[in-house]
């Protein structure tokens, strides 16, 4: 899974967790992700990818497949 890959299933993932406790974290994590991507920082230090599995353990959670995808990618 590429970088933008992992970023837009944690920016997909958001509305499933809306309203639960852990939302605005996931959120915040997301756009960080994103504004990474954005500015290029994205490469060897994986910044980008990283602030998106944190979306991601968040929003689904650490057991979700679909966290376990991005964390393996």
């Amino acid at each position: 899974m590429t970088h933008a890959e992992v970023v837009k299933l944690a920016r997909s993932k958001l509305e499933g967790c809306k309203g639960s406790a852990m939302w605005s974290s996931a959120v915040v994590c997301a756009c960080d992700a994103e504004a990474l991507i954005a500015t290029g920082k994205f490469g060897d230090d994986r910044s980008a990818r990283n602030r998106a599995i944190k979306s991601l353990c968040y929003s689904v959670g650490v057991f979700d497949p679909d966290y376990q995808a991005a964390l393996r990618g």
